[in-house]
């Protein structure tokens, strides 16, 4: 029995669904909570969509987003699917997931990471790594469950595809993600609404944001990387949240001849998060991330540290 045919076992058994996306959720994890919600609404099941951190503002035009919860009861439910999380920990909820493996209640991992540690505690992994986001690869779970796509279905899809190949610039656009993005369309995708939200809607907190990180853009010529950094004071200095470094750094990545950009910032719990992008086919990101405790894609990765960032004598260092 393949990927597909357990989970479709799984659904058509059970009745009350977990669906949870990892921590400071995405365009893509946001998406892939809508549509499997709908889904499995369409279906006559009951399901509670979780996010840890909540929807950030600019997914907030997705119709549905407002029944996202940050946090949940154990309680009854009878089967938990994990999407877009890339591991184990990202979830923000691993030790309540691991009462659930225990009580061996089914794990549905469906991802487009690669190989983690959801793997080993997953009942079923329904993982692609070659498609562009977690959002094509549920579009190939509706298409084979027969379920309709609607235009709300449609553009909670899309726009996981959308962020996650960067407006179709990065290139992981593929024919197939063109093919797919062009069948939502015909179903009632709302792109314009979707670039207007996500690509040309910037608060004035979130552009002042941008302008203290690109002053203090850097490119380090032997490596061929472009970085810089953000403290916790900055961010509050200008009124703006975490949620409005999302974006930067693909600016960064757009400079020439970069083969790295790397954002840094500080958050308010004392960390320091680290945001990789490339555009390189001869770089491997996610094991640059993994080597700090991260992970990723190989052209998009990320990682967390604990510690603080200090400049001194001009260069700025984790502390």
């Amino acid at each position: 029995m393949n990927a597909f045919q357990k989970f479709k076992t799984i659904i058509e058994e059970r009745n009350s669904f977990l669906i949870v996306c990892h921590e400071r959720a995405d365009g893509d994890s946001i998406g892939s909570l809508l549509a499997l919600g709908e889904v499995l609404d369409s279906l006559g099941k009951q399901a509670v969509l979780v996010s840890s951190s909540g929807v950030p503002p600019v997914f907030r035009f997705l119709k549905g987003s407002d029944k996202i919860k940050q946090d949940f009861l154990l309680g009854d439910f009878e089967a938990v699917i994990l999407v877009d999380n890339g591991d184990f920990h990202r979830t923000g909820f691993a030790d309540r997931l691991a009462v659930f493996h225990k009580k061996r209640i089914p794990l549905i991992n469906i991802d487009h990471h690669p190989k983690n540690d959801l793997w080993r505690i997953s009942t079923v992994n329904y993982v692609d790594t070659n498609v562009s986001s977690t959002c094509e690869l549920i579009y190939s779970i509706i298409t084979q469950l027969g379920v309709e796509i609607t235009p709300t279905l449609a553009t909670s899809l899309l726009t996981g595809i959308y962020t996650d190949t960067a407006g179709f610039q990065h290139t992981n656009t593929s024919s197939s993600v063109l093919e797919v993005s062009s069948a939502l369309l015909r179903r009632g995708a709302k792109l314009k609404q979707i670039s207007a939200n996500v690509s040309n809607s910037r608060s004035v907190t979130m552009l002042k944001l941008w302008g203290i990180a690109l002053s203090r853009l850097s490119f380090n010529h032997d490596l061929g990387m472009a970085y810089s950094v953000l403290t916790k004071d900055d961010i509050e200095s200008v009124g703006a949240s975490e949620d409005e470094v999302s974006g930067l750094v693909n600016l960064i990545n757009a400079i020439p001849n970069s083969r790295i950009a790397l954002l840094l910032y500080e958050t308010k719990d004392g960390r320091i998060k680290g945001s990789l992008r490339t555009e390189s086919d001869n770089v491997d990101l996610s094991r640059l991330a993994n080597y700090f405790g991260g992970g990723g894609h190989r052209r998009a990765s990320g990682f967390s540290l604990s510690g603080r960032l200090r400049q001194d004598a001009g260069i700025w260092r984790a502390v």
